[in-house]
């Protein structure tokens, strides 16, 4: 008889080599998470599968996930994305590759009322990407813009993957959202400079405009997007007072997004309202079946002790907890190369989290550096969700270039895990203030 140590690797290894042969990812967990738990409990190990569902899919945490998918959806027919790269344009038009900051602007603001990236991209994409092609940009250059900038929806409140987090952790989801907005704010000024500095440097990817706006037009264009940031405002404003807790912040922005939607912007038709609720039902039935799938596959790993494994095996090295750290992020991103970002999430941590605060980590911090990691998975290629997205928005680009336009920002990513892995307090200190 085998050892649970050695079925547990063995239920990893068929799992990747699912991953591998492009099996569904939802399947690939359920299918070695279900093999892992038969094999070390036989046929009675099924009966685990269940509750492991039943456990984690009625967490009050996740509620909010789909309320949020709503409100990132309603606002997407809404117009106002052409309004918010309209007033970013405006005000970064003067600067080199205007269109290109405009675009990272824009994808910031969008992200902080949507938290998931792909919605970020195919709204900001499909208009900023066509006018960047028009006035002469480079594909590569247009196209890696907003697909990486897309990907600050992952850090910027209220994010998709601080839910998920939190529903794994119990780490407060108001904690994770303050915790990600220093960050998320940093690496967008980061790549704002970035794509500045290489407009400069390199002009034929951003050539000049003459376009000038005056500063009635660019107050006015703010106005336009005022509904945007009143949004923002409820929705973090009403967690952050004590008024309403993240998930009921979430319905509270929801029904304000329909109510921009249809009142402000008279968007709410029956096709419009088809298709909002379509989308909001495919993505989330789409995250909570690899939510589902993945517990199953944790359960399988919990059975196994593979978290208290994992926590005293790394608790025992002698060397720096940083290197520690070091080696998780390296191994995170290359996994990230391979799975899509929640599925990871969802399966390294609870095997981490354990270790981390074993060697004195706050997981609060390594919740934000983890989505840090994360957002270079989703412009990584061959997975990167972001980066199909932003095929599929904008037919006409080649993968290629969208590929080759994704590598700068893969080092801004790195340079920014770098940075908070030096500096803690940009994780750490807002959650501070507002505990």
């Amino acid at each position: 008889m085998m050892s649970d140590a050695w079925i547990a690797t063995l239920a990893v290894v068929l799992l990747l080599l699912l991953v591998a042969v492009r099996t569904p990812i939802f399947v690939a967990l359920a299918f070695s998470g279900i093999a892992g738990l038969i094999g070390m409990k036989g046929l009675p190990g099924v009966d685990l599968v269940p509750l492991a569902l039943t456990a984690q899919l009625q967490n009050y945490a996740l509620v909010s996930a789909p309320l949020y998918i709503l409100l990132g959806e309603v606002l997407a027919v809404s117009g106002l994305g052409r309004d918010l790269f309209g007033a970013a344009y405006r005000w970064f038009n003067r600067v080199p590759a205007g269109l290109g900051a405009s675009a990272i602007g824009s994808s910031t603001v969008f992200g902080a009322m949507s938290g998931v990236s792909i919605s970020s991209v195919a709204v900001i994409g499909r208009m900023a990407v066509p006018e960047m092609l028009s006035r002469g940009y480079r594909p590569a250059f247009a196209s890696g813009t907003v697909a990486a900038s897309g990907a600050l929806a992952m850090l910027i409140p209220p994010s998709l993957m601080f839910i998920l987090y939190s529903s794994v952790t119990g780490v407060s989801i108001a904690q994770l959202f303050a915790g990600g907005v220093v960050p998320g704010l940093l690496l967008a000024a980061i790549m704002i400079v970035y794509v500045v500095v290489r407009a400069k440097t390199a002009p034929a990817n951003a050539p000049v405009t003459d376009e000038r706006f005056t500063w009635r037009e660019r107050f006015v264009a703010l106005g336009k997007i005022s509904p945007a940031l009143i949004l923002i405002l409820l929705v973090l404003g009403s967690i952050y007072t004590g008024f309403a807790t993240p998930t009921e912040a979430a319905a509270v922005g929801a029904l304000a997004a329909f109510g921009v939607t249809g009142g402000i912007y008279r968007k709410l038709g029956w096709d419009n309202l088809k298709a909002i609720f379509v989308a909001t039902a495919h993505v989330t039935t789409s995250v909570l079946v690899i939510v589902g799938a993945a517990f199953v596959f944790t359960e399988m790993l919990v059975v196994a002790r593979v978290p208290d494994a994992v926590s005293g095996f790394v608790v025992g090295l002698e060397v720096s907890p940083y290197l520690v750290i070091a080696a998780i992020m390296v191994v995170l991103v290359l996994l990230g190369c391979l799975v899509d970002a929640a599925s990871l999430l969802l399966v390294v941590t609870p095997i981490l989290v354990p270790a981390i605060e074993g060697l004195g980590f706050d997981p609060l911090w390594f919740g934000v550096l983890l989505v840090v990691n994360l957002e270079m998975a989703v412009i990584t290629p061959p997975v990167g969700l972001n980066l199909y997205t932003m095929k599929s928005v904008v037919p006409e680009l080649d993968l290629a270039d969208i590929f080759r336009g994704v590598l700068p920002y893969l080092a801004i990513e790195a340079g920014m895990l770098a940075l908070v892995t030096a500096v803690p307090e940009l994780a750490t200190w807002l959650p501070g203030l507002i505990a």
